[in-house]
């Protein structure tokens, strides 16, 4: 056991990644990973209404309690350091600060709403301040954000990729379900946040899984089938079976087996479907079929549909703000899980990225490599602050931008109404937008490391279960079952007259389809989260 242990951890709006090293040598000693979030909801909007909303002392400890869970799964003693990187709600959540300024745009709506922001400057503080389950002196370094609205997360993925110190324009995107995206352009930088939803991480796929040991994460075309492409327990990717799409038929059996698909399968399979005109205007024939009874319905390419069109006309409205044409860009870097495993050329092909790009740059999970460095290094805290303070950007706020509501009503008008690329060029056009470029012949695509976390260890990487369950009664329930059958998670169920409810799976305030269909009208989801002999918090 190692005598100075420090842990780095990335909490991500779908799941918490966590690695301990060894301080002496530097050596990564495990890595331990969750497939969920522990708030409530699909993506981070969802997680900031629900902190508002419910609660955020409820909030921050339902974080706390599965960090702690996470934490004590990578089995070390002796902890003096941890470092945590994430979007600005989810440090928010960490550490416990006001994060109402997260939710209203303009001094104007944050004065009404008495509503004054917290410094998210770099900090170093004791973990007992926090709630983790290391020694209470343990230092925690919290990272800065740019702004109160662009958080570590893009620093980290400014940093990493190195494009700061390049003269160069280029894009760099985090690949998740609120895609942080900057654009640097002769020195300036134009930064966005596309909410593309939690279909880019397989959440909302009725076969979807994050990224994890035996997920399908890959599919390459063979004939006229489909080679499936699975991680492996280290997350290396390896074969699987090649199968016919359109009747799910082994063609060639392999020694992997699939339980499941992430955002990056999907893609494949959607960019394969329109090659083999199994996918048409957005729409699809029937169903998809893959590996081991995986398969994909028309919902599941509706939502990834949905997803790709928000990355696109993020794209988009940074180059028209920007003043710039997409095939001016010289690189493009994808950052995260998600744009490490998914295949670059297949993204180009679809949009995700420009088609245009001559240069990709696939660079894994920058928010734990640079919660790593920190861990590692403690005065990088210092430089990092300062690098975010010389950083002059124009956000763009999607939300109220009128050239991205143009450009993803056309997205939608594809997936909801059929309407042909074509026309959706001819659209962009008439707004007096740049069209879509052409699709570049031999682009240079690097994948810089072997898998999204480039060193995890000699251990094999642990998937922890973080579910939580709350418990509550209703006056006056009949026991109809109407809230139970209409959850589309399967987080709710009934048993002698008490519910009870998976946090982790739980859809949250964005669906509340058990408070709607309740026929008795006495369903109150907020119950479930008051504190209780059941429900300790």
């Amino acid at each position: 056991m190692a005598e100075h242990t420090g842990i780095a951890i990335d909490i991500g709006t779908s799941g918490i990644r966590a690695q301990s090293y060894d301080l002496t040598t530097e050596k990564t000693i495990s890595t331990a990973i969750t497939l969920r979030h522990p708030l409530p909801g699909a993506n981070v909007i969802d997680h900031l209404h629900f902190a508002i909303d419910i609660g955020q002392n409820q909030a921050h400890k339902l974080l706390i309690n599965a960090i702690n869970k996470v934490i004590n799964s990578l089995d070390v003693n002796n902890v003096e350091r941890l470092s945590v990187c994430g979007n600005p709600i989810q440090l928010s959540l960490f550490n416990n600060i006001e994060i109402r300024d997260l939710a209203y745009w303009g001094k104007n709506a944050l004065k009404n709403q008495n509503i004054t922001p917290p410094s998210r400057k770099s900090k170093k503080i004791n973990a007992s301040e926090i709630g983790l389950d290391v020694p209470p002196n343990t230092y925690v370094y919290i990272p800065p954000a740019i702004k109160h609205e662009i958080g570590a997360d893009a620093l980290a993925m400014l940093y990493k990729s190195g494009a700061l110190d390049k003269d160069e324009d280029s894009l760099i995107i985090d690949f998740g379900t609120n895609a942080e995206m900057a654009l640097i352009v002769e020195g300036e930088i134009y930064t966005a946040s596309a909410a593309a939803g939690p279909a880019i991480e397989g959440q909302t796929i009725e076969k979807g899984r994050l990224a994890s040991p035996n997920t399908i994460c890959d599919i390459a075309k063979e004939g006229n089938n489909w080679r499936m492409k699975i991680l492996d327990d280290d997350l290396l990717v390896q074969n699987g079976d090649l199968i016919n799409p359109l009747n799910g038929d082994s063609i060639e059996k392999s020694d992997m087996t699939a339980c499941g698909i992430t955002g990056t399968g999907v893609i494949a399979a959607f960019c394969l479907g329109i090659e083999d005109g199994i996918i048409e205007n957005g729409k699809i024939k029937e169903k998809i079929y893959l590996q081991d009874d995986i398969y994909l319905t028309e919902n599941d390419i509706n939502n990834i549909g949905k997803a790709l069109g928000a990355f696109r006309a993020a794209e988009l409205t940074l180059a028209e703000s920007s003043d710039i044409y997409l095939d001016e860009i010289d690189s493009v870097y994808m950052a995260g899980a998600s744009g490490f495993y998914v295949d670059a050329l297949k993204s180009m092909k679809i949009g995700q990225i420009p088609p245009s790009s001559t240069e990709v740059f696939q660079i894994g999970n920058t928010s734990l490599a640079m919660a790593k460095d920190i861990v590692l290094n403690p005065q990088l805290l210092d430089e990092l602050q300062q690098i975010a303070d010389d950083i002059e950007n124009n956000h763009i706020m999607l939300a109220t931008s009128e050239i991205f509501e143009k450009i993803y009503s056309l997205e939608l008008a594809i997936y909801e109404e059929g309407l042909p690329f074509e026309k959706y060029e001819e659209w962009l056009s008439k707004y007096g937008y740049q069209e879509m470029p052409p699709l570049e012949e031999n682009p240079q695509i690097h994948k810089l490391f072997e898998k999204d976390i480039s060193d995890a260890g000699d251990k094999p990487i642990k998937s922890i279960d973080i579910s939580n369950t709350m418990k509550t009664t209703f006056d006056d329930c009949i026991s109809c079952m109407e809230c139970v059958n209409n959850c589309p998670e399967n987080a709710l169920s009934l048993k002698k007259n008490e519910f009870s409810l998976r946090s982790d799976l739980c859809s949250g305030l964005g669906c509340l389809r058990c408070v709607r269909n309740c026929k008795q009208n006495v369903f109150k989801y907020n119950q479930f989260y008051k504190k209780s002999d059941k429900n300790e918090l």
